[in-house]
């Protein structure tokens, strides 16, 4: 039998880590009980460290100015109501292997019951968005455990989604199918509307995920049970979205153009980052955990070069404002040259969403940055503007805003990083 050594490593208190080493050897047949020392640790010095200034201040006043940059109860829009979402259509994938296929590509964990959904998207191996999505338990399927699932995605993006399940079926055991409108549907319900239907085997709602008071809708079979019910038109729903700064499907998520955490999936509860491997995980983990999100996507309010002062409350007015902005166009500071403060995603009436950086944009401040320092930064009465398409030299002027949840869940974040380091 070889031979037993043992080293023991004393390190001197108040001073540069040190080793003494001792050998002896041992027998088998005379190997003594030994029983190691009580560790006395030496007594530290509390560090002093300069005052850090937190990344987002929750002091009184911070939180007075913020509310008045933040979505007002009164924006002008149906305070509830019940749209069609011709918009968005519904994916059939149904099969012994369809829960880990659908894993091993999506962002989050999947529904469990059916009257829960999964707000989630598809990426790229490089960690980018290709699609938004929610996913449904199908629930005219009885199997236990569940093998079939609905995932709703806009209508525009489906057919190129359904290529790309395909692409990474390979040998999974699972069908996949488009499913006509007239098969299924989606309806979105916010507030709390006089005359919603009950729900029954042709009409499924489920808790959106995004928001507290809106609930998603499935309609089965063409409809059944909507009859005679009074419904607001998608761009109602729209712009109650704009207006939430809420973004939905590739014309404002551009396709294979940005990162979840930029358009807020981080923090609308789109990316579980505890789930096991997916495909496009390691950029997703690396820029939560060590990456500064510079970009998100805000809802913004358009208002004419002319006014006297941009506006302090975001509300929505009938018009056409929108509907002269390219979409993709950059915004700009006013008088100021340099590099884009974010670009236009789209809009209707006079709001929109816009993919602005924060610290040019809003008075987010972010971790170890410095861009007041250098000339950059968001300041009061900072104003920005955007090119009207198909008119050299005319512009409408973009205001910014921050939601409430936006604000409250950034400093949640930071409160939880800080507690871990």
């Amino acid at each position: 039998m070889q031979p037993v050594v043992r080293r023991r490593i004393a390190i001197a208190a108040g001073s540069l880590p040190s080793t003494t080493t001792t050998a002896r050897v041992f027998s088998s047949s005379s190997r003594p009980s030994y029983s190691p020392p009580p560790l006395s640790r030496p007594k530290q010095t509390p560090l002093s460290l300069p005052r850090q200034h937190r990344p987002f201040s929750t002091s009184p006043l911070l939180r007075q100015e913020a509310t008045s940059e933040t979505t007002p109860v009164d924006n002008g829009l149906p305070h509830s109501g019940i749209s069609p979402l011709p918009s968005r259509s519904l994916i059939s994938l149904s099969g012994p292997d369809a829960a880990k296929f659908l894993r091993g590509i999506i962002t989050n964990e999947l529904p469990t019951t059916p009257s829960t959904l999964t707000y989630a998207a598809f990426l790229s191996a490089q960690g980018r968005i290709l699609n938004d999505v929610f996913i449904y338990l199908d629930p005219r399927s009885t199997s236990s455990p569940p093998d079939s699932f609905l995932i709703e995605v806009s209508t525009l993006e489906a057919a190129t989604l359904v290529k790309h399940l395909k692409r990474y079926k390979l040998r999974s055991k699972c069908a996949i199918a488009l499913l006509p409108q007239e098969e299924a549907s989606v309806i979105a319900v916010w507030g709390s509307p006089d005359s919603i239907p009950a729900q029954g085997e042709s009409l499924r709602y489920c808790p959106d995920p995004r928001v507290p008071s809106w609930q998603r809708g499935l309609v089965l079979g063409g409809g059944s049970g909507l009859e005679g019910v009074e419904m607001q038109s998608e761009e109602v729903y729209t712009l109650l979205r704009y207006a939430n700064g809420v973004a939905e499907g590739q014309e404002e998520i551009v396709r294979d153009g940005g990162l979840p955490h930029e358009s807020n999936l981080d923090l609308l509860g789109g990316v579980d980052f505890r789930k096991g491997c997916y495909v496009g995980q390691e950029l997703t983990i690396r820029t939560e955990h060590r990456g500064v999100v510079r970009k998100r996507i805000l809802p913004a309010m358009l208002y004419p070069s002319s006014a006297s002062s941009p506006p302090t409350s975001l509300r929505y007015e009938e018009g056409d404002l929108a509907g002269r902005i390219q979409a993709g166009s950059n915004v700009t500071r006013v008088g100021a040259r340099g590099r884009p403060a974010g670009k236009w995603l789209g809009g209707r009436g006079n709001l929109g969403l816009v993919l602005g950086r924060l610290e040019m944009m809003t008075d987010l401040k972010l971790p170890g940055e410095a861009a007041v320092g250098t000339g950059m930064g968001f300041k009061e009465g900072d104003e920005f503007e955007v090119e009207v398409k198909g008119e050299e030299g005319e512009k409408v002027r973009v205001k910014a805003f921050v939601p409430g949840w936006l604000r409250e869940k950034l400093e949640e974040k930071m409160e939880k990083k800080g507690k871990r380091h």
